[in-house]
């Protein structure tokens, strides 16, 4: 199987086992009176799935949805995209950067602000955009930035 084809039926794996995981996740929530996480991230993966954070792989954690540019996680690498969408009490989305912890990037109801949000936010501080299909290494991946020319510091590529 040809590198791309391989990295996007990776991705495409991962997204499918995370449509069925937040289905699960919300039908949880609803039958639950003690949780305070809203029944809201069934649709929130959908809108990701759809977007440019679809070429990512989805993980949650503390009741927030969060992209990496590999399939699994490697003891000391830090593969997670600095942005997150977090799930907050009264079915709100709460977007924000590492790079910005402090700062709300936009809190809303609409999962689709959400996630626009979040893709602007990667490219404003010049983060990776996704798998790098023309360079023929699965999993590798392309930053994009405000400049002409990235600097290695700006590009990292996933696990061979």
């Amino acid at each position: 199987m040809e590198p791309e084809r391989q990295s996007h039926d990776l991705a495409e794996a991962a997204w499918d086992r995370w449509a069925r995981s937040a289905a699960d996740w919300d039908n949880r929530s609803r039958a639950s009176s003690t949780t305070w996480v809203p029944p809201i991230m069934e649709a929130l993966v959908d809108a990701a799935r759809n977007s440019a954070l679809g070429r990512f792989y989805p993980f949650t954690s503390h009741a927030s949805l969060c992209f990496r540019t590999c399939p699994q996680h490697r003891q000391g690498e830090d593969d997670a995209l600095p942005v997150m969408i977090a799930l907050r009490p009264g079915g709100r989305y709460l977007v924000v950067h590492k790079q910005a912890p402090t700062e709300t990037l936009l809190e809303t109801t609409s999962a689709e602000e959400a996630v626009a949000r979040a893709v602007q936010a990667l490219q404003e501080y010049g983060q990776p955009q996704g798998p790098d299909r023309s360079s023929g290494r699965p999993g590798a991946v392309r930053a994009t930035t405000n400049h002409d020319s990235p600097t290695a510091g700006q590009l990292r590529h996933a696990p061979r």
